[in-house]
């Protein structure tokens, strides 16, 4: 009887250690730093997005994020239903999706990350590279047809228009902001990433792309680089001339030009999250959101939602 006691006391104390080694564990994989949970972005934002994966987990070696690229209203999808922690769009919730979250006893929280552009690119052979909204708004919505519509000297022929993806953040942004919730002409389609688009382009000469400024803005990249090569980057001038106009030289979606708000096509990031409690979708969320993270969006050539703070020492010494 004794030895069964012993027995049963100790077979209770083990289950007490394996549940607290277990309830430890589980605690240790949701934290700020560590864990592994999935994050959604809408594929046109994957060049910025996996430079801050590469720090962030870098740095934190315990976190493993898996980041699933793909429309924006899918990436939104994917979130709602709860496939995903967070969600990195061009947009906020709607007040339709904010109430999906309520059903399910959730509230979102939305943390602005960049301010990022919609780059139109085209052939190099292709002699037309400079735009004015408007233009770009006929092209779309099927009104300018072909190039010589446009230019009496191109012969490219008819203009086949190509985004990223059927529900991208650029095909909304071109709907809703372009077209004021016109319809995209028959000249439009869409393919399934933004590589393909640059490489579509690259390969038709009467063809106009619209990619998100993040897979050609990082001057250090050499996928960027590699990608510049073989499209030509238009300019598209702004809806009103500002009053150093003249003393401009180029029109495209650069860094100063996208900041002074020169360049039309701007769009903002968002870090959608439905996390209950603060977990590794938080901590990401911070690392991006602070000076680290804001330091690598400026690195990349958008525009961070809070700008870094610079040092600058000065020599009092005086210029002879």
């Amino acid at each position: 009887m004794r030895n069964l006691i012993i027995a049963i006391a100790c077979t209770f104390m083990a289950s007490l250690f394996s549940c607290s080694q277990n309830t430890g564990t589980k605690a240790e994989l949701d934290t700020t730093t560590s864990g592994k949970i999935t994050i959604s972005v809408d594929e046109s934002l994957k060049p910025i997005v996996e430079s801050e994966e590469l720090v962030f987990e870098g740095i934190y070696a315990k976190a493993d994020i898996t980041f699933i690229y793909m429309g924006e209203q899918d990436a939104i999808n994917y979130m709602l239903k709860d496939s995903a922690r967070m969600a990195i769009v061009t947009r906020q919730l709607t007040p339709k999706e904010e109430s999906v979250l309520e059903q399910g006893k959730y509230k979102s929280r939305t943390i602005k990350m960049a301010t990022d552009a919609l780059a139109v690119i085209v052939n190099n052979s292709n002699t037309d590279t400079l735009f004015n909204p408007q233009q770009i708004k006929d092209i779309v919505s099927g009104k300018t047809k072909t190039w010589k519509e446009l230019n009496a000297k191109n012969t490219l022929g008819d203009m086949r228009v190509v985004f990223d993806n059927p529900s991208s953040g650029a095909r909304r942004y071109l709907k809703d902001s372009l077209l004021k919730g016109g319809e995209l002409g028959k000249n439009c389609f869409a393919l399934h990433s933004s590589k393909e688009v640059i490489e579509y382009v690259e390969n038709n000469k009467n063809a106009l792309g619209i990619i998100g400024v993040s897979w050609i803005s990082d001057a250090n990249s050499s996928e960027a680089n590699a990608f510049l090569k073989k499209i030509k980057v238009a300019d598209v001038l702004p809806d009103s001339k500002p009053d150093y106009f003249d003393k401009l030289v180029t029109f495209k979606p650069i860094q100063a030009n996208m900041a002074l708000k020169i360049y039309p096509f701007l769009r903002n990031i968002y870090m959608v999250s439905r996390e209950a409690h603060t977990g590794l979708g938080t901590g990401f969320a911070s690392f991006v959101a602070g000076d680290q993270g804001q330091r690598i969006i400026q690195k990349s050539g958008l525009i961070p939602a809070k700008s870094p703070i610079r040092i600058i020492q000065l020599n009092d010494k005086e210029i002879e």
